[in-house]
This record gives C-alpha cells, structure tokens and sequence, in this order.
C-alpha cells in the first residue's frame, strides 16, 4: 500500500483560516502483541516482555494478576496534517514571498527508541520497521531543525491563500474496534526475569499508547481567487 497523503482542507474563501491541524486519517489498524516494561522493584529486577503471556523463552510474561491486566487491543497508526506556525498568509499583485522558516521536524532518538521497542522490531531504520509491521509505507526522517525557504509567487490578479503543511503520523494502543486510547499502566502480573531462575510478580507499563510524530514531510497548499 503507498504511503497515500491525507487530503488538504478546502480553502473556501480569502475569509477562511486554516486549522491547526486536520482531522487524523485511519491508515492501519492491526491486531498483535506489543513489548511492555516489567518492573519488579523489590527484586530489583527490570526488564521488556511481550504483553502475551508465554510457557518458554525469558523474559517472560507467565501470566496477568485478576482484573490487573490491560484491556483487548489494537495498534492503529493515524495521520492528519499540522499547519507550520507562521506560514499562513496572502499574497497580492506585486507582493512576492520569500521567506525561511527554521522549523524542527522529524522523530527525535528517544521516540525511535519507545516506537521500536515496543512495537518490537530492531535494525533497519524505523521506517522500514514500522512499514513492514503495519503492512503499510510509512516514511520518517530523524530529527532535525531545517531552514526551509519558499519563493512564492504572487498571483495575476486577485488573492494567493497560502500556507505551509507538516505530515504528523499518530500511533494509538486502543480498546479493540475503537478509538478509546488504553492507560500505560500500571498492570500487574508474573513475570519470568531469568530462566526460571526468577520468577516474580510486577508492575508492567507501555512506553506509549499515544505518540505523536513529524514524519519531516513538509508541503505547501495554496488557492488563488480572482
């Protein structure tokens, strides 16, 4: 599936202000086990484990405690278009636009880290990992502070509307077949930390169930009115 781009919101009028943001896009919606942090601090024992309980392999989640256990759910990724601060403007006859903007996009090293972690996969760059995860291309550039400068001509007669788009993807952990985002934690239950060497009851907690990033995509919209 092409990383398809959600639609722009229609500009109307020379009258019409844009959103901060549009309204987010459901592009995937899967159904799989996600990392968890496990924590048993009286033990001093800290590790990552599949939200699933297991009967091998360490670390491992034997099992959840009574009514300590996160709710059914799902992975969905969301994208929707957030508006660059100070891009928005009209342009005239005669009133040419060229401007730089120093605008800081892309996902940053401590959210590549909590996406990939618990989304469970490693090597390969984010991007790749989070495509072939949800079955869907996904693009993300690292963090970064561009200077990013736009020539913009002014329109024959009437009024140019422009402004300036940054693509934002949104990853939710969900109570399966909604929208409704799951609490962290915490969650309690057994956990294997060392091969059957221990065996432990803990606090398990996600990284996330919301996060928010800027793909580091940037497009410009415009309309002209006579």
């Amino acid at each position: 599936m092409s990383d398809t781009l959600p639609a722009f919101p229609n500009i109307d009028s020379t009258d019409w202000s844009p959103p901060a943001q549009t309204d987010p896009i459901e592009m995937a919606r899967i159904t799989k086990p996600l990392v968890i942090y496990a924590d048993a601090d009286n033990a001093n024992y800290q590790d990552n484990v599949w939200d699933e309980p297991r009967d091998s392999g360490w670390p491992r989640l034997n099992n959840w405690w009574d009514n300590n256990a996160p709710e059914p759910h799902q992975l969905v990724l969301r994208k929707f278009w957030k508006l660059v601060p100070g891009t928005f403007t009209h342009l005239y006859p005669g009133t040419h636009l060229q401007k730089s903007w120093a605008y800081e996009h892309g996902i940053s090293t401590t959210d590549t880290e909590s996406l990939t972690v618990q989304m469970g996969f490693s090597g390969g760059g984010v991007s790749a990992g989070v495509s072939a995860t949800l079955s869907h291309s996904v693009t993300i550039n690292d963090k970064q502070t561009s200077t990013i400068q736009f020539n913009v001509d002014p329109p024959a007669s009437g009024t140019r509307v422009w402004m300036l788009w940054d693509l934002m993807y949104e990853f939710m952990i969900v109570k399966t077949g909604t929208n409704e985002i799951i609490p962290t934690g915490r969650y309690h239950g057994d956990v294997d930390f060392n091969n059957d060497d221990h065996y432990s009851g803990a606090y398990l907690d996600y990284r996330w169930t919301h996060l928010t990033i800027s793909s580091g995509i940037l497009c410009p919209q415009d309309k002209v009115f006579a």
